[in-house]
């Protein structure tokens, strides 16, 4: 038990809340505690390089914003895997005309078959 107070003093993110995400994963069947660590330490990693990424590009350098980091992750190849959690805001009218499009580009298709 000793061991796990000396690595939580070294992460951030709550030890027991990462195990309780790999746990989710129904291919994972067994934990090792040097193994929450260094997924946790990875995380924070992680976090902290989108952050930097963010305020650099950010316009106000006082703040980062959410589209500060979503402009972030569309720009960034290597961060693609976090475009569905963090998209792009747009705005309900643009959602409507791209879904609208869509749907027209469909009725298209199936005119044509």
């Amino acid at each position: 038990m000793e061991k796990v107070s000396k690595r939580s003093k070294h992460v951030s993110f709550p030890l027991t809340r990462i195990k309780m995400i790999m746990r989710s994963s129904p291919d994972v069947l067994n934990i090792s505690p040097d193994s929450v660590t260094l997924i946790s330490k990875a995380s924070e990693l992680l976090v902290e390089h989108i952050a930097k990424l963010a305020h650099h590009q950010s316009k106000d350098k006082t703040k980062v914003d959410y589209e500060d980091v979503a402009e972030v992750v569309a720009s960034q190849e290597s961060l693609d895997f976090l475009q569905d959690i963090i998209p792009k805001k747009i705005k309900a009218s643009e959602y409507l005309n791209i879904l609208k499009q869509v749907q027209e580009e469909e009725k298209k298709l199936e005119v044509d078959l």
